[in-house]
């Protein structure tokens, strides 16, 4: 009687006060945006700028030029640097990214002369930009 007493008492505080729902919304992390702990690369897409976070502190600023065909700037936000199934390096966004609709949350990197092919939105970079970025970031934070 006691456990069927404790059982109608959970019952009745749980429909009052849904703790489920509440512990099903994931709290926001607003580390992703602290420079230096989530990325090491930020893009500011409008201006076409690019900032480099050395591991040794020094950080290293540079615009990618008008001849170099920018392409599809990736949405603002967390972005992972991968390689596609073609061993090209691509910046895969996590679920924290917003994306708009219809985006595949995959933007491919080329090369500035580097011809885009392939249903993949690609984003050109001067060739110097993008070794560094596959050998020394592993994330980038598009601004806007």
């Amino acid at each position: 009687m006691k456990r069927l007493m404790t059982l109608a008492l959970l019952t009745a505080m749980l429909s009052v006060h849904p703790v489920a729902s509440e512990a099903a919304a994931p709290v926001a992390d607003e580390a992703i945006f602290v420079e230096g702990t989530r990325y090491s690369a930020v893009f500011e897409a409008p201006q076409r700028r690019w900032r480099l976070l050395s591991a040794d502190g020094r950080d290293v600023r540079l615009r990618v030029a008008d001849s170099c065909a920018l392409g599809s700037a990736p949405p603002p936000g967390l972005w992972l640097l991968t390689r596609d199934g073609q061993g090209q390096p691509t910046l895969l966004a996590p679920s924290a990214t917003a994306l708009p609709a219809g985006h595949s949350g995959q933007v491919r990197l080329l090369d500035c002369d580097q011809a885009a092919a392939g249903p993949l939105s690609a984003m050109a970079v001067p060739r110097v930009l993008l070794d560094w970025l596959t050998e020394h970031s592993g994330s980038v934070y598009v601004a806007r």
